[in-house]
């Protein structure tokens, strides 16, 4: 079994070493950090202009405009507030954070960060969430191409609320599709 976890390790413990490197005031080095996780999202971790006293973390998602349909720049605004700065070049959002001003709840910072995936995709939640909570039906269905070859798909139904998603493996013969809220059909094809 594979376990995953919401957040990102790899931000979090980056994070949590420069900050606390700048509150002992040792002297700051140099980040350059490129990695993908398991779904292809990419992530950069590095010193904008070079300058080792910044730390920007941001994040490329291939279907970051389909997010930004739902709401997810007003949803990272509100979360990152003046963290959130202009994506760099070949990213989606990015957020800065300056070693000479460590925040005082810098766990809360940290952990934040490293939910950074996690809040882009809240926002298509959070609009479903509250349609269904303010009875809403009828109202534009969001589809999410989140992977090659998978969607989400909320749908809000009343009195109910489901998550659609749509995957198709296929390996050899055997055409793998999850549907209907989760249960799994099994497709074999022989040729």
């Amino acid at each position: 079994m594979i376990l995953l976890e919401i957040n990102n390790r790899i931000i979090e413990e980056t994070l949590t070493l420069k900050f606390d490197g700048a509150s002992n005031g040792t002297k700051p080095e140099a980040v350059e950090v490129t990695f993908a996780d398991f779904d292809g999202v990419l992530y950069h971790i590095s010193n904008p202009d070079g300058d080792k006293t910044k730390l920007m973390v941001s994040i490329s998602l291939k279907f970051y405009k389909e997010l930004q349909e739902h709401g997810a720049d007003e949803l990272l605004k509100r979360v990152y507030g003046n963290f959130l700065v202009s994506p760099e070049a070949c990213y989606n959002v990015s957020l800065l954070f300056d070693l000479d001003a460590v925040p005082a709840n810098k766990e809360e910072v940290i952990h934040q960060a490293g939910m950074l995936k996690r809040n882009c995709f809240a926002s298509v939640f959070e609009k479903y969430f509250k349609f269904q909570e303010e009875g809403k039906e009828g109202e534009k269905r969001a589809v999410v191409h989140y992977r090659d070859d998978e969607s989400i798909t909320p749908l809000s139904p009343s009195p109910s609320l489901c998550f659609h998603v749509v995957c198709t493996i296929v390996i050899g013969k055997i055409n793998q599709s999850c549907k209907n809220g989760g249960f799994t059909d099994l497709n074999l094809t022989l040729t």
